[in-house]
């Protein structure tokens, strides 16, 4: 096998892994330190992260639509201006422990927020140039997944992570771009919530066609491989006033927290939290089966 989609398995601490992985894992998760030197600061609108409460509108859609807004957090490290830290602004999520758990073996953090949160971030926005953010909004139908990517293409990116077993793996990718995949649906429960479903997911090498079966029969597409943490899928419930914050550590580089949301740039090494709303709205028009028009292409 080539190092294109060379796949590691540690199936216990007795078998040996590759050089580069034989050191001591935790160790060296909890002996790294970050020292990267300081640069001039990144001038970006700053954009505000906003609530927006459930609107109703007139008429009913014969499939359910929600708006997903979406701030795309970023921040430079700076070890001469150490930046608050947002995780105690938030509380836990609805998450089961055992799955929160493993997110956190894993250099994963979910956090939930409300107004007094964003109200906050936007303050810590106004104040620093080490941090700026960027807003999109989606409109997606129930149960048609969309994807969040974490930066750009990368050259290579290597990652160790934990599955549910408590099995060791590690993967090195090759042209690859790290992100989430979502999925919204309402809560039969309650219709004042949106569930949202995610799962981390790295789309790699080169596009190939492949064939895919529509209504109007066979067609062609041009895809790229993806691989799945299928473990660390997750879901929560989120109100019209809540905030989805979702992001990672760096106690090891090749984590999947400091792999996916830690980027270096030139002498600067930059961190990504991405922070989410959802609400359902209603729309006559929708073509069935479909996206909202307005919800940009699939990457």
């Amino acid at each position: 096998m080539g190092k294109r989609g060379r796949e590691y398995f540690v199936r216990s601490t007795q078998r040996a892994v590759p050089a580069k992985y034989s050191r001591p894992l935790f160790p060296l998760w909890l002996a790294l330190a970050l020292a990267l030197g300081a640069a001039a600061g990144c001038a970006r609108t700053r954009e505000p992260i906003v609530l927006r409460p459930l609107q109703a509108e007139p008429g009913a859609a014969r499939q359910p639509v929600f708006r997903v807004r979406l701030v795309r957090l970023l921040h430079r490290i700076r070890p001469d201006a150490p930046l608050e830290d947002l995780w105690r602004l938030l509380g836990t999520t609805d998450v089961p422990y055992e799955k929160r758990g493993l997110w956190e073996a894993n250099d994963l953090r979910l956090g939930e927020g409300a107004r007094l949160a964003a109200e906050r971030m936007n303050e810590l926005l106004v104040q620093t140039s080490d941090r700026s953010a960027s807003v999109v909004e989606l409109a997606v139908r129930e149960n048609m997944d969309f994807r969040i990517t974490l930066g750009a293409e990368r050259e290579e990116l290597e990652v160790l992570w934990t599955d549910a077993s408590g099995r060791l793996s590690g993967r090195r990718f090759i042209q690859a771009v790290p992100g989430f995949r979502f999925v919204c649906r309402r809560d039969p429960a309650d219709p004042a919530l949106v569930r949202l479903a995610f799962v981390p997911e790295v789309v790699y090498g080169k596009e190939v066609t492949r064939w895919a079966q529509t209504p109007a029969g066979p067609i062609q597409r041009v895809a790229r491989q993806e691989f799945t943490a299928s473990d660390l899928a997750a879901e929560v419930r989120l109100g019209a006033e809540r905030l989805l914050v979702i992001g990672g550590r760096r106690r090891s580089p090749v984590s999947l927290g400091g792999a996916l949301f830690f980027e270096p740039r030139g002498p600067d090494l930059w961190a990504q939290t991405l922070i989410l709303s959802a609400e359902e709205i209603l729309l006559k028009d929708a073509p069935e089966g479909t996206t909202v028009p307005f919800m940009p292409p699939a990457k």
